[in-house]
């Protein structure tokens, strides 16, 4: 799993990572992402004057994914036993975004890439914790 995530992360940094601005739209990086990721440009960070191959929430999302598996061990240490709090985490975080692009779409607020890529952090961590739960719940029980 923790592969899968490496690779999903690197290929979410896009084709700037490998210093190719030749048609970057149409790399592979894009291909992957072109169904989860609306990779507007003006909602995407660049790497090396490329855009990203997913926008910033996304790329929070991904980032938070491989960051929460990486500190699985740390947060299951600080975690009390029987506390499945994870969900509540996830449930608040899919409510933030929602008030989040709520409020950018009615003009309350404007958006930046570093709050989008928070708002997708938030997402990810929690969801990071449930899925690592869930496979290591799934392989211990086989």
């Amino acid at each position: 799993m923790l592969s899968a995530l490496l690779f999903l992360d690197i290929a979410a940094l896009g084709p700037g990572l490998f210093s190719s601005s030749s048609i970057a739209i149409n790399s592979w990086q894009f291909a992957i992402f072109d169904v989860l990721c609306h990779q507007d440009p003006a909602r995407s960070y660049t790497l090396s004057g490329v855009q990203m191959a997913v926008c910033a929430r996304c790329f929070g999302i991904y980032g938070a994914l491989l960051a929460g598996w990486i500190l699985l061990p740390v947060y299951a240490l600080l975690k009390k036993r029987g506390q499945n709090i994870e969900k509540g985490w996830l449930i608040a975080a899919i409510l933030l975004n929602l008030v989040d692009v709520s409020g950018n779409y009615f003009g309350l607020w404007t958006n930046t890439l570093t709050s989008r890529f928070i708002m997708g952090a938030l997402f990810g961590l929690p969801l990071a914790f449930i899925l690592v739960h869930e496979f290591f719940t799934l392989n211990n029980s086989e």
